[in-house]
């Protein structure tokens, strides 16, 4: 039975070294989420800006697969092109191999490092559980997660020298440690159990980390080591092509170009390992002599050197890329519907989703006060007809707000900072509002459709104060998306000024269309429809003063006043 524990506490040590990178890398994006926006915001043609990026988020996120599939969802919805991915797809292939030399630090002087990783890391807990303030409670999480790390090292090393040495002692590896980690096997094979492992754990961060602890204890040959790093490489590109399954030719695109990338990498090693392996071996123990320290410092050289050799080639790479991928055309439903500014894959990374989400509200907020434009110039030149345009929009705008308003859902689910959390939260009430901004512009189109049904026509004077009242509604309308796009509180000011002088007009063109009606100038029911578009016009002012003010939630912590 000492043999089963053993094995269960090795385990046990993996799934801590795992939770320790995912909750490590997850308060390192909390805190530097704001920079990788601008960071990928800086992405350009420029192929060394591009692997620099790539190198500095994963670098952040301790995840070559989560910075690839993310980029998966930046080309659906068409925030980067095919190759500027690749630029950033090597760089992120770089980034990665960051986790194997915190790890390798382990076997580091007579300084027992995984022990002074571990108070730090209890420290870390410490700082997260007794103090509030958000930033100490990342910082408290970021060591946490190291100390996670390396006190899953720590049971790894432990265990599996117990499982894999006689007695536990490291000069008496069991028979059959010799034949599988240490023997002699032939290149393709190892490199097919590498691809096999990454692939069932979706990291090559793990894989390599194991390869490192297991190579410093002695379980692991070099050499071995080395094929199974290669196979690593080719394995981590498997989650972003299941990622890509659904989405635009380019994102799958982006999928095989990591594909390619590191195949191509992997076949340019192959031959020199095994032709030279005597003296590869030689040169990187003049480099360290800890065996773990080597492996870390070959996963490195290998993406850094197959970065460099292929980076002239990155157009030849792309187009290799469409040939696998041939193109293909979305059908106009399809084009109309799909999100232009969101997508599944980027609630992998929640300060960009939070950031992406916004966008898609904007948009939808130019599609309601289109429709709103088309349904008043209906009501005041009878030979124009929207009326297909405006349902169409209107389709959409209740499409995106059920879609939106889900994703949202999911975005709230995830570990945001609290200021994301306010913001997400604030968007569903902005949601909500233009979503009833649309509406009031499909009440606006019926009066028209009234009109023409009982052969009835406005004056011109009626006309021109329905545009004047319409003027302003768009001048609210770009004050208050400034407000909500730039999150600019100086605006609000503006907004304020402008519904009101909406809510005098309505209230003064509402007693003027009585008179008229008193008057005998204008029949009850074309007045009818006059007061019920300037009462539509009036709400939907409110509504878009609320998505001004929404920002409020976020910028000072103040409720916004939801009018209607």
């Amino acid at each position: 039975m000492d043999m089963v524990w053993n094995i269960f506490f090795m385990f046990g040590g993996v799934a801590a070294m795992m939770l320790g990178m995912k909750v490590m890398g997850g308060a390192l994006e909390q805190v530097a989420g704001k920079g990788m926006k601008k960071l990928l915001g800086k992405v350009t043609s420029n192929r060394f800006a591009g692997v620099g990026v790539g190198l500095a988020v994963t670098s952040i996120i301790q995840s070559s697969t989560a910075t690839t599939v993310m980029l998966v969802g930046f080309v659906n919805i068409g925030l980067m092109t095919l190759a500027q991915a690749t630029n950033v797809i090597m760089g992120a292939n770089i980034g990665t191999t960051v986790t194997a030399h915190i790890v390798s630090l382990s076997g580091v002087g007579n300084i027992d490092i995984g022990a002074i990783a571990a108070m730090i890391g209890c420290i870390g807990i410490l700082m997260a559980m007794l103090i509030k303030n958000e930033k100490v409670v990342n910082i408290g999480n970021i060591l946490a997660g190291l100390g996670l790390i390396f006190v899953g090292l720590e049971f790894i090393s432990t265990y599996a020298t117990q499982i894999m040495f006689i007695g536990g002692d490291k000069t008496q590896p069991h028979v059959w440690v010799q034949t599988i980690f240490q023997g002699e096997h032939f290149p393709l094979l190892l490199i097919l159990i590498g691809i096999v492992l990454t692939a069932l754990v979706h990291s090559s961060s793990t894989i390599t980390s194991l390869m490192v602890v297991l190579a410093s204890i002695g379980v692991l040959s070099f050499e071995n080591a080395l094929f199974l790093a290669l196979g690593s490489n080719i394995g981590t590109c498997i989650t972003s092509i299941l990622s890509s399954a659904g989405t635009h030719v380019n994102a799958k695109r982006t999928a095989i170009v990591h594909l390619l990338f590191n195949t191509f990498g992997c076949l340019l090693f192959i031959a020199p390992l095994w032709i030279w392996k005597n003296q590869v071996s030689g040169l990187f123990a003049s480099m360290s002599n800890d065996v773990g320290q080597q492996i870390a410092i070959f996963h490195t050289l290998f993406n850094v050197v197959t970065t460099l050799i292929l980076m002239p080639f990155t157009t030849y790479v792309v187009k290799l890329a469409c040939l696998i991928v041939p193109e293909k055309t979305l059908n106009d439903e399809e084009e109309k519907y799909r999100f232009q500014f969101i997508d599944e894959r980027l609630l992998k990374t929640p300060p960009i989703a939070a950031g992406n989400t916004k966008k898609e509200i904007v948009r939808m907020g130019e599609l309601a006060k289109a429709n709103i434009n088309n349904s008043v110039g209906m009501l005041l030149n009878e030979s124009i007809d929207n009326t297909d345009k405006i349902r169409e929009n209107e389709n959409i705008i209740n499409r995106l707000n059920k879609n939106i308003t889900a994703y949202l859902t999911k975005l709230m689910g995830l570990d945001l900072s609290d200021e994301d959390d306010k913001k997400v939260g604030s968007y569903y009430h902005v949601v909500s509002d233009i979503e009833r901004v649309g509406d009031y512009a499909e009440n606006i189109m019926e009066y028209a459709h009234r009109l023409r049904e009982e052969d009835l026509s406005m004056s011109e004077e009626a006309k021109e104060e329905l545009k004047k009242l319409t003027d302003n509604f768009n001048t609210l309308y770009d004050y208050a998306i400034t407000a909500f796009d730039d999150r600019n509180l100086t605006v609000l000011e503006k907004v304020e000024e402008v519904e009101e002088i909406i809510d005098d007009m309505s209230a003064e063109l509402e007693k003027r269309h009585i008179e008229r009606v008193k008057n005998g100038t204008c029949s009850a029911s074309l007045g009818s429809i006059f007061l019920q578009t300037v009462s539509n016009l009036e709400r939907v002012s409110d509504h878009m003063t609320n998505v001004a003010f929404s920002i409020k939630q976020y910028r000072h912590g103040k409720e916004s006043a939801i009018k209607v």
